[in-house]
């Protein structure tokens, strides 16, 4: 009886189990500690025979059933997140989806696309000396090919058919974003201002004027001067007006005229600016 239950624990234990190690040691258990009789039970039944109890029969046969549904969900497991192609698809995916991400930020920015950003698998390449390179490459391995500390791959004319790409400087381009930026900037900042007086103005009154308009200049403006005819003021020649517009460069001279003295019926215009350094 004792040896027709082990078979049919030890066989259970191979039908249930992906691998006979794990099996052979809870076989191996079963017979050393379930189905040892005490040393009392020996002396006391040495005729009957050791027939393991039920309780322990079922316990150990859902320790093999416990070990079989754990083994067999990991195996499932490992086999699907092997075997399944889905996985690796959707890296693929995220890449490139993340590419595309950042060729759109590129493009909404309005600079041209770089590195990463570039689309097309295959390019023209420029190195960075200006030579073109005649056959076409693999964008991944002309990636893989420079200092990316150093030097940014940039994609100079996209309409071409493979695009064509420069390996252009870092320090170069953050240089040359700089000094656009800082041209936007001081281009937003500046500003037309107009200073107004008579062709009889006194040269008291023509000198507070004029000294308000190197004000303006020193700030990086502009100045539009207007000399004109007041109501009631009483009507001068040419040659004097020609005088009041000589006073007027002669006390700007340190100034750019940046627009000559401009007639319009019996007024006239001119525009100064800062003369740029250098």
């Amino acid at each position: 009886m004792q040896r027709s239950a082990l078979q049919t624990l030890c066989g259970y234990s191979r039908l249930g189990l992906a691998r006979r190690t794990p099996m052979t040691s809870v076989c191996e258990y079963s017979t050393a500690h379930l189905f040892r009789p005490s040393p009392s039970k020996l002396m006391s039944n040495k005729n009957k025979s050791q027939v393991p109890d039920a309780s322990r029969l079922e316990a150990v046969k859902q320790i093999l059933r416990d070990s079989v549904g754990s083994t067999t969900s990991s195996n499932t497991r490992i086999r699907s997140s092997l075997s399944s192609p889905s996985s690796t698809k959707g890296k693929v995916s995220s890449m490139s989806q993340a590419s595309s991400t950042a060729a759109a930020a590129a493009d909404k920015s309005g600079r041209s696309r770089r590195d990463e950003e570039i689309t097309s698998r295959w390019i023209t390449f420029v190195d960075e000396q200006g030579q073109m390179h005649p056959e076409r490459k693999r964008l991944d391995s002309v990636l893989q090919s420079f200092d990316r500390s150093l030097y940014f791959l940039v994609e100079v004319d996209p309409t071409s058919r493979p695009p064509v790409c420069r390996l252009l400087e870092k320090k170069h381009l953050f240089d040359k974003h700089k000094a656009n930026k800082k041209k936007k900037t001081v281009s937003s900042d500046q500003v037309t201002k107009e200073i107004v007086f008579g062709w009889n103005v006194s040269p008291h009154d023509m000198g507070h004027k004029l000294g308000k308009a190197v004000q303006f200049l020193d700030k990086g403006n502009k100045v539009k001067v207007d000399v004109v005819y007041k109501r009631g003021q009483k009507r001068v020649d040419k040659e004097t007006q020609q005088e009041v517009i000589a006073q007027v460069k002669q006390q700007l001279d340190i100034y750019k005229l940046a627009k000559p003295p401009t007639f319009s019926g019996s007024n006239c215009s001119m525009v100064f600016e800062q003369k740029k350094s250098g």
